[in-house]
């Protein structure tokens, strides 16, 4: 039992250390994974918070362009559409935006992108450890990760987000695939 407890206090620690990462080295393209999407087609606070992160890098001219993946929503409209949406509302030059409809989850998404390029991947922070993760695995070179704010407080069910990141690193960090 003491095993399990210094296992999981060491998870979290790993996960709580990617915590309020801001980087501020220009990167070629902002990443951002996808999110809920509710019904109507609105987004979830998560895809709400990852994309407007990814704006302000955006117009902060910390990236050149911005990479929006995600699958599809239970409620008909995909999560790249959303993000898109977010992204027209806030006057970006589409020209700049790279649509990914193949994210269905984050290690997809992190496989769909090109090797060659420079990154910043943008996501809450309790799921920053795993993308972190999987970059390595995928051997990209050149990436930061970067915290989005909680544009409207903290997540309800954050806790289950913690619990979840915590079973992932585990389950990547020992995967074969």
């Amino acid at each position: 039992m003491l095993v399990g407890v210094v296992i999981s206090v060491g998870t979290l620690l790993f996960i709580f250390s990617f915590y309020n990462q801001r980087s501020l080295e220009p990167k070629d393209c902002a990443v951002v994974f996808g999110a809920a999407v509710w019904p109507g087609g609105s987004p979830s606070d998560a895809l709400s918070d990852r994309t407007s992160a990814a704006l302000d890098a955006y117009e902060e001219h910390q990236v050149g362009c911005l990479v929006f993946s995600g699958a599809d929503s239970a409620y008909g409209k995909h999560e790249v559409e959303v993000m898109l949406d977010i992204a027209y509302k806030r006057g970006v030059d589409l020209a700049d935006v790279e649509l990914d409809y193949d994210g269905r989850n984050t290690k997809q998404t992190i496989q769909n992108l090109d090797s060659s390029r420079s990154y910043l991947f943008v996501s809450n922070d309790f799921h920053l450890a795993r993308i972190s993760l999987l970059a390595r695995q995928a051997h990209l070179q050149n990436y930061a990760v970067y915290s989005s704010e909680y544009l409207l407080g903290r997540y309800s069910r954050e806790p289950y987000f913690i619990f979840r990141e915590m079973v992932a690193l585990w389950y990547y960090a020992f995967s074969l695939r």
